[in-house]
């Protein structure tokens, strides 16, 4: 069991991950998770059930979409998706939506559980919907199979979003119980160095972030203040805002 984060609350984050398949119907979808998984999880209705955990997700079910590669195109750019598997996922033949509690670490563990059980019943991919970021099968599962808690970081957050005014931020910190970090009037690279080190820091030690304190990497290197920042780039955007909150990390 993962340790849960002393940075999170009692509010409840809905994530979303998207999976292509290649089922043929509901029922071969229901069927092929049984099998695929021994039992391990099963349906009751819409929901998918892991009875040993006690973990449940709701499961939208859709007809091929149109265009779906292309999305998962601009999402996986940060990964590296193929033009092979964006092939697959052209061809889909079904969609699922599995969506869940998560907000802390332990719930992002569970329900990257649950999207694999999804994949090794015959998904293609994935794409994080509350952070716009895609993996192909073969990614998720390495992340799975050689877990360690920095892996939900880089499953579930976008780290190197570039704004126009050249702010550096991330996307998706809510997805794991953690505020968002935005940094600005620092050079691309460095910024997002900076920013993975200030999530690393912070899952690593399972500590808490005060207000106003001072974040560096090292004793002589830089140092920044840690604010908070009110205006979110995506405030407002049900997928992507964080209403844990986000800091700003910013040069003394």
């Amino acid at each position: 069991m993962l340790a849960s984060d002393e940075n999170t609350t009692s509010d409840e984050v809905i994530s979303i991950i998207c999976i292509p398949g290649t089922w043929d119907s509901w029922e071969d979808f229901t069927q092929s998770i049984s099998t695929a998984t021994n039992g391990a999880y099963s349906f009751e209705g819409d929901i998918l059930i892991n009875s040993m955990d006690e973990r449940f997700y709701t499961i939208e079910f859709f007809e091929a979409q149109e265009d779906l590669d292309e999305s998962f195109r601009y999402a996986g750019m940060v990964t590296g998706v193929s033009e092979d598997f964006l092939e697959e996922v052209g061809n889909q033949s079904h969609v699922i939506f599995i969506s869940g509690v998560t907000g802390n670490m332990e719930e992002a563990w569970h329900l990257a559980l649950a999207a694999k059980a999804i994949l090794d019943a015959g998904g293609i991919g994935i794409r994080i919907e509350t952070a716009g970021k895609a993996f192909e099968k073969e990614y998720w599962n390495e992340l799975i199979e050689n877990f360690k808690p920095l892996n939900l970081y880089l499953m579930f957050v976008v780290d190197t979003i570039l704004d126009e005014d050249g702010s550096v931020y991330t996307c998706g910190m809510h997805n794991i119980g953690y505020k968002d970090t935005i940094m600005s009037g620092e050079k691309f690279e460095e910024a997002a160095t900076l920013i993975y080190n200030f999530a690393y820091y912070q899952i690593h030690n399972n500590t808490t972030i005060q207000n106003g304190g001072v974040f560096s990497t090292g004793l002589s290197s830089p140092k920044f203040r840690i604010i908070d920042e009110p205006n979110q780039p995506y405030q407002g955007d049900e997928m992507f805002e964080n209403d844990f909150g986000m800091w700003r990390l910013s040069r003394l």
